[in-house]
């Protein structure tokens, strides 16, 4: 499975799945509609509580979506480049979270580490290397503004339009 194969099935499999779990869940359990639901069981029995309409569940505004979905906007938040190697990117990095966590506190990433394509498989397998090893680094460094490793989705490719290492963090 090449890289770009690999990434696609990481990006769009969770949202898949998610998306298949939505669809198999709708309806009654019953496979001939015999099972009768609280609210039916209550109108047939007269209770004035259901002849109520049912109060809409709460929805959870902070909660993250499913790992890819930040990539899937093609809008990154945040874009790290590193030209030669060293950036500091640390102030503006903690002005972004900050910025992030006032728009949904319960926000996650996808952190894309984005290597410029190159024309022998040993030059592409040492800019993938390098942009790990920078994803590493920005790991740590919001590790230490508290996005815990467990908000973050990693993914990795190549892009034909980046010249320089980037990393690319999306709210999802």
């Amino acid at each position: 499975m090449s890289l770009s194969q690999r990434v696609v099935f990481q990006i769009f499999l969770p949202a898949l799945l998610l998306a298949l779990a939505a669809c198999n869940s709708g309806g009654n359990s019953a496979a001939d509609g015999s099972a009768a639901t609280s609210d039916e069981q209550s109108a047939a029995t007269g209770d004035p509580a259901a002849s109520e309409p049912a109060a809409p569940l709460p929805t959870d505004e902070s909660g993250a979506a499913p790992p890819g979905s930040g990539i899937a906007t093609g809008r990154p938040f945040v874009v790290i480049l590193f030209p030669d190697g060293s950036t500091d990117y640390e102030t503006e990095l903690a002005a972004a979270m900050r910025k992030a966590q006032e728009r949904k506190p319960g926000f996650a990433l996808d952190l894309a580490a984005v290597s410029p394509t190159s024309d022998s498989p040993e030059e592409l397998q040492d800019n993938s290397k390098q942009a790990l090893s920078r994803a590493d680094q920005v790991i740590g460094s919001l590790a230490s503004l508290g996005v815990g490793r467990d908000r973050i989705n990693l993914v990795t490719y190549s892009a034909q339009e980046s010249d320089v290492i980037e990393i690319r963090l999306y709210i999802r």
